[in-house]
């Protein structure tokens, strides 16, 4: 991808909101005054583990991080960023025709073994992995999606900050703690059903994680949101949709990126705020005709030894995740019933 391509694509993915919105203590924003510029310019910051730079502290100055929304901050969704799309938002050259998914094993939508998103075994692959852990619904905005239960997902929970943390594996792969985490973090959409509570759009393609990328210009936070729903069920049909709520970033610093426990990591409050206001998408640059969805950790001063990858119990659940999407291991990777034509 040429630089003026790149700056193309980011263009298309400006977006002037911002705006505060609290579930369960975690707070999610949209990127402010978004801008542009090749993701792949500029050299990498000093050594993550070095401290230097930013050594993952809020900036000087900053306010101390409260527990509640500053004073004027607006709560609640608003409407989508001027030209936003969640292929251009998630880093995906709309003119590459292969992208490979975090393993880079494979291509999804060249491989005749891997399913399209919109597949309708979708809507019955993961009931016998997901119907222990919460409840499905025909809601009226979204379709079919499934919740999961306090119970299952704990208080104050919110997808891709909860019970789980980062790893890379040729891309960044959510490593989720929930048992049932292999399925809904890797295939399809999270949305917030009436702004309040976080459901599954079931999809069938997979990712190591389904969100969108923000940066700032000293690559000194990471932000991430889940990426906006394409489509959604009705009547079992995959219909086109435009979600009409705005990414729901959250920030961390550099140098916990990859924390055991993201959650106890992201910055919430006022300092959030603050880091918001200066946060731009990441547009990756596709080499090969492939694209990594999020900023490789280079970027962020890690040298490749002290990158994780997926191990232990979380990786076994990603193992499977990848496993379940092809046609040919789709019942090695959890009972569906058998195999689909």
């Amino acid at each position: 991808m040429t630089r003026d391509k790149s700056v193309t694509a980011c263009a298309r993915a400006l977006a002037r909101v911002v705006f505060d919105v609290r579930v369960g203590g975690v707070a999610l924003f949209a990127v402010a005054a978004l801008h542009c510029e090749p993701a792949d310019e500029a050299p990498p910051p000093g050594t993550a583990a070095a401290g230097t730079s930013v050594p993952g502290a809020p900036p000087p100055g900053a306010p101390p991080m409260p527990t509640a929304p500053p004073p004027g901050v607006t709560l609640g969704p608003t409407g989508p960023p001027p030209g936003y799309s969640p292929s251009v938002a998630a880093g995906i050259d709309a003119g590459s025709p292969v992208v490979s998914y975090a393993s880079g094993e494979y291509a999804i939508g060249v491989d005749p073994d891997t399913y399209d998103d919109t597949d309708r075994s979708a809507l019955t692959d993961f009931r016998a992995a997901l119907d222990p852990y919460g409840s499905w619904a025909d809601d009226p905005a979204y379709g079919m999606v499934w919740t999961p239960s306090p119970d299952a997902a704990g208080a104050g929970f919110a997808p891709y900050v909860s019970s789980g943390h980062w790893a890379y594996d040729d891309d960044w792969v959510w490593v989720s703690d929930y048992p049932w985490g292999w399925a809904p973090f890797h295939y399809g959409r999270w949305v917030l059903v009436a702004g309040r509570v976080w459901s599954w759009i079931p999809g069938r393609s997979y990712r190591g994680a389904w969100v969108t990328w923000a940066v700032d210009d000293a690559y000194a936070y990471l932000g991430w949101a889940p990426l906006a729903p394409e489509f959604v069920w009705v009547g079992g049909v995959a219909t086109a949709r435009h979600d009409a709520s705005a990414p729901q970033f959250v920030f961390c610093p550099r140098a916990a990126v990859f924390a055991p426990e993201a959650r106890s990591k992201v910055v919430v409050g006022a300092a959030a705020v603050a880091i918001a206001a200066r946060m731009h998408l990441y547009v990756a640059v596709a080499v090969g005709g492939r694209a990594a969805s999020g900023p490789s950790p280079a970027r962020f001063g890690y040298a490749a030894g002290q990158v994780p990858r997926p191990a232990g119990a979380g990786g076994a659940g990603v193992e499977r995740a990848e496993q379940f999407a092809r046609r040919s291991t789709t019942d090695a990777g959890a009972p569906t019933g058998g195999p689909h034509p």
